[in-house]
């Protein structure tokens, strides 16, 4: 399995900066879509990465 180099690196990224990621989630009770952000981000990525590959059946 093909694992893209930037993915990975953003990925290590995520997993340094968690606390800040997660009190900035977490911190204010008015922004209701602040959970919804990252998720939406690997969406975004996961279909970038994606999209130039071809299907294995072809």
């Amino acid at each position: 399995m093909y694992i893209n180099r930037a993915l990975l690196l953003v990925i290590g990224i995520v997993i340094i900066f968690f606390p800040a990621i997660e009190s900035w989630m977490l911190g204010s009770q008015a922004a209701w879509y602040r959970p919804y952000l990252p998720w939406l981000l690997i969406i975004v990525a996961a279909y970038w990465n994606q999209r130039t590959r071809r299907p294995d059946e072809l």
